[in-house]
């Protein structure tokens, strides 16, 4: 029998009911899981800078709430030296620790500006459903330079466009006999990277880093260089103060990484940079040295510029430790504040380790400190003019919670001493106690404009469905769901 006109009009909106139905269930998946054209190109090729920096822009517009987008400084050619922060509060002060990855050194090892694209939007996506994400996301502050060397990538070299090789290109320690106030300044012949990246590391608290690079697959650690400046091949370690530390980190990303950890050529995937070779002007131990800053070079692939056909294997050699790294550095060591006893001011005191031959300091406004560390017992010393010292045993646990211990230093001649109040991680007893940190305004406030988002989307969803049904119900005098069977099984013929 031949519809009426009546159904026909029935038919007619029910056909915009059903769209409507359709595009709003696309809104919401799209809210959810959208990804730009060029975030879905990172692990099929690589991308230009230009095409890098339009990436920058679509991600912080899609994950605006733990990313912002800056720059350091221009390259020897011109182009800005973008960095994408990750945090919750993206570029705001806080008493969290930072760390920082550094892709693109060198222009001919390409793989570090796909690798840390593809781990933001890993974080991004993964942020409500993955612990770690999260607490990637909310307790720290991560800065992705993805190119240091936007020139030399453009040209395929690997220097930069002066011709001058970056990673050789810093003060060395050796030449100024170790003296920190002479390695803040840059060399005579220092380019316009290299500045930007000293600059950068020095007015940012960045507690530990990570340089990526190719041409080995192994984890690198301090020192690069012997106090000798010895170039001759020797096999000898020359180890830094910290070297446990050093080495913990190092052993963590191998161990995270597919396979670096079985090396037949590195012992645990992991080598002292002068045991391997030395080499002198580097990032490492600069960073090291002149920033307070753990830092280790990552060898992430035998070949240089990998085929575009296997990044989406490197992305997977690599995920677990490069999420593992930050984690363990800025999370897993102690950390702390430091403050007066008599009004509670935060104070930029002197941070000691005994044993370890290397001092950092709390950075204000807040008077924090954090050290990265590997597991096991130590004896925490503060100090700082006009002030009683302090001193704490602490112990890092292997779980990589970290241990925080938070200091009132009381003024020299006081009759109160110092004192710490209270150290705190997941295994330790006696004085440590557990906190519960409070849920912030900005988390409270996203939290509920969530749990509002989504009863609005379940309401415009059943909205649209028993609009639906209604028209299908008055067309044919049928109940709705034998309607929508026949319907469906029309369509199906």
């Amino acid at each position: 029998m031949a519809p009426n006109s009546s159904c026909c009009q029935h038919r007619m909106l029910l056909a915009v009911w059903l769209t409507l139905l359709v595009l709003h269930g696309h809104v919401l998946v799209g809210a959810a899981q959208s990804s730009s054209k060029l975030s879905d190109q990172l692990l099929k090729r690589y991308l230009s800078n230009e095409e890098l920096v339009a990436w920058m822009d679509e991600f912080t517009h899609k994950c605006s709430h733990m990313s912002r987008k800056y720059s350091i400084g221009k390259s020897a050619g011109g182009a800005e030296l973008w960095v994408l922060e990750l945090s919750d509060k993206p570029g705001q002060q806080e008493a969290e620790p930072h760390f920082k990855y550094v892709g693109n050194m060198h222009g001919n090892e390409p793989s570090g500006r796909m690798l840390l694209p593809q781990f933001a939007e890993w974080v991004c996506a993964n942020y409500k459903s993955n612990d770690d994400a999260r607490r990637l996301v909310d307790k720290m502050h991560t800065h992705l330079l993805v190119t240091m060397n936007p020139d030399g990538f453009a040209a395929r070299k690997r220097e930069n466009g002066n011709n001058v090789d970056l990673n050789r290109n810093f003060p060395d320690p050796v030449e100024l006999k170790g003296s920190a106030e002479k390695m803040k300044q840059p060399l005579p012949n220092a380019q316009p990277e290299t500045i930007a990246m000293m600059k950068w590391t020095l007015d940012t608290p960045f507690v530990a880093s990570a340089n990526l690079h190719e041409g080995a697959i192994v984890a690198n650690y301090p020192f690069d260089g012997y106090a000798d400046h010895s170039e001759r091949l020797t096999g000898k370690r020359h180890p830094a103060p910290d070297d446990a530390a050093f080495q913990f980190l190092a052993k963590l990303y191998a161990k995270k990484h597919s396979f670096m950890a079985k090396s037949q050529e590195f012992r645990d995937g992991i080598t002292n940079g002068a045991q391997w070779y030395p080499v002198y002007g580097g990032m490492q131990d600069w960073n090291y040295l002149a920033g307070r800053c753990l830092a280790i070079t990552l060898e992430l692939s035998q070949s240089k510029w990998r085929p575009e056909g296997e990044l989406p294997s490197l992305w997977q050699e690599n995920r677990e430790a490069l999420l593992a790294l930050p984690l363990a550095a800025g999370l897993g060591g102690i950390s702390g504040t430091v403050v007066s006893a008599g009004d509670g001011s935060p104070l930029p005191a002197t941070v000691m380790l005994d044993g370890i031959a290397w001092n950092t300091s709390a950075r204000m406004p807040a008077g924090y400190f954090n050290r990265p560390a590997a597991p096991g017992s130590y004896t925490l010393r503060i100090v700082h003019p006009g002030y009683q010292p302090a001193s704490a045993a602490v112990t890092v646990p292997e779980d990589g919670s970290g241990v925080v211990a938070n200091f009132q230093l009381a003024r020299a001649g006081d009759k109160n001493s110092s004192s710490i109040r209270g150290a705190s991680s997941s295994r330790q007893g006696g004085r440590s106690s557990f906190t519960v940190t409070p849920l912030t305004k900005a988390a409270a406030e996203r939290d509920r404009q969530q749990k509002q988002n989504m009863a609005t989307a379940i309401l415009g969803l059943l909205f649209c469905i028993c609009g639906a049904m209604a028209l299908l119900h008055v067309c044919n005098g049928q109940r709705p769901r034998q309607r929508l069977y026949n319907r469906v099984g029309h369509v199906t013929e």
